[in-house]
């Protein structure tokens, strides 16, 4: 009968070992794709700024060509 127990109660320890086991892997994975998830933004972030700084860019060549041909018609 104790020897029953004492099997029980490893047999429970080693199913404890192993559910703890897997949440850990879960967490781990769960980190790694809020991380991948903040990188995302990050580059999202980047390239709005990379956006609007074309945007500026083309809107200055613009400007810029009507006046050189200001000057030029002067």
């Amino acid at each position: 009968m104790k020897d029953n127990i004492f099997y029980e109660a490893i047999i429970l320890s080693l199913a404890f070992s192993i559910v703890m086991l897997i949440g850990i892997a879960f967490e781990k994975d769960r980190e790694h794709h809020l991380e991948l998830y903040a990188k995302d933004q990050q580059i999202f972030e980047l390239q709005r700024k990379i956006d609007e700084a074309e945007d500026l860019y083309g809107k200055a060549t613009y400007h810029i060509e009507i006046m050189n041909k200001e000057r030029e018609a002067e």
